[in-house]
This record gives C-alpha cells, structure tokens and sequence, in this order.
C-alpha cells in the first residue's frame, strides 16, 4: 500500500520535512496490542542530524485505518533500526516525533 504521509500537528520543526511519499512495508503489533505499520520512505529524511528511511505509523482515530477511503491522523514514530520493528515491539523504544496526516496514494 503506497501512502503519501503530511504533517498534521505536534512539532513545527519536523513539519518543514512532510510530505513524504513511500509504501508500508509491513504490519505490526506492538506489546500492548495496537497495530502499527512499518512506513519505508522514498527517500532518507534527516532529522535532527539523523537520517530516517523508515517511521511506524497508528491511527489517531477510533474506527479509522490508516489506508481507508478518508485520510486519517496518525501518530508518527521514528525508526532508526528496522530490524527493532517487530512484533511485540515496545513503544516507547521508539520516539513519538509529531501528528501526521496519511492517505492512499
């Protein structure tokens, strides 16, 4: 599933860096049973002097998925070791960096 990925709210700083085009290139679980999908950008996205080719993203919304008909608010984590995005995965080994919005492409 191909998503274009916008900046929503939460960090003016990182919004200067959306929107981002890339794929989900899985799904996942984290420990507490919230579902995340692994985002792989187009391209590399330096942050803080960091750079990111991959977030885990979650709907915001109740009842809302990220990939459905509408858009829908997202939470945006950084990833700087996929291979620590797994399943059973702790959330805040991950840093929350800002709100975003995600839709079909």
């Amino acid at each position: 599933m191909r998503l274009q990925l916008a900046y929503f709210d939460h960090n003016e700083t990182f919004a200067e860096l959306l929107p981002v085009a890339g794929a989900v290139a899985r799904r996942l679980n984290s420990n507490d049973g919230g579902e995340w999908f692994l985002f792989e950008l187009d391209a590399i996205v330096l942050y803080e002097d960091i750079p990111y080719s991959h977030f885990l993203l979650r709907s915001r919304w109740p009842n809302m998925k990220v990939g459905g008909e509408e858009p829908t608010s997202v939470f945006i984590l950084l990833v700087s070791d996929q291979q620590q995005a797994k399943d059973g995965f702790e959330v805040h080994h991950f840093p929350l960096v800002a709100w975003g919005m995600a839709q079909i492409m």
